[in-house]
């Protein structure tokens, strides 16, 4: 049995909400599903609102060992592509010490590197709350135009920006100094020993 197959072994089938449906049938095609909330209704309806902040979060990434994710403040292509790909980057390294030591990710999909930081307040996150309510989740984090993250000195975006919904980890642990995590992985042990022979 694939680990995708194993993965979506305890997911509903159905849901009488067809957004949520919807959803349910993505994560069984996909893995995960993204859903993200703009000033932009897909559903057309007159009764729908736009958010104070634009957002984006996972639904399904708990299904294989790792914490949903939401990003607050990008536009909604840019909120999915980020999603994503932090997930593909989050089956290969450790969320734990990405979160715990506060770590750099970086990715093709911004410019900048993220952070991660756990989420407190996740009612937001209305049909991953349905769905799998008891589920961990992480917000990402991305600077301002000069580095800065919201919890530093000089950061220059409003809070309405990219609302924080999380807390900053403060172990001793953390990185101090350029550990940055990338999606693009470098040769493994045997490659860099038969590297060192090369050379000798």
């Amino acid at each position: 049995m694939s680990d995708h197959a194993a993965a979506i072994r305890g997911l509903r089938r159905w849901h009488p909400n067809p957004v949520i449906q919807d959803t349910i049938n993505r994560i069984r095609a996909h893995g995960w599903a993204v859903t993200a909330i703009s000033e932009q209704c897909s559903c057309r309806s007159g009764n729908c609102s736009s958010p104070d902040c634009s957002f984006a979060y996972t639904s399904g990434l708990g299904l294989h060992g790792i914490p949903e994710l939401a990003v607050y403040g990008l536009d909604a292509w840019t909120s999915r592509e980020v999603l994503n790909e932090l997930g593909d980057v989050f089956h290969t390294y450790d969320w734990r010490d990405a979160v715990d030591r506060g770590i750099d990710v970086r990715l093709s999909s911004i410019e900048v590197p993220v952070r991660l930081i756990e989420m407190v307040d996740k009612d937001d996150l209305h049909i991953t709350n349905e769905l799998f309510p008891d589920s961990p989740a992480l917000q990402v984090i991305w600077p301002d135009d000069h580095g800065h993250l919201p919890w530093d000195d000089g950061y220059s975006l409003r809070p309405a920006d990219q609302q924080l919904k999380g807390i900053v980890a403060t172990g001793s642990g953390r990185v101090r100094g350029p550990r940055v995590i990338t999606r693009h992985r470098g040769p493994n042990r045997a490659q860099r020993r038969a590297a060192t022979r090369r050379r000798s």
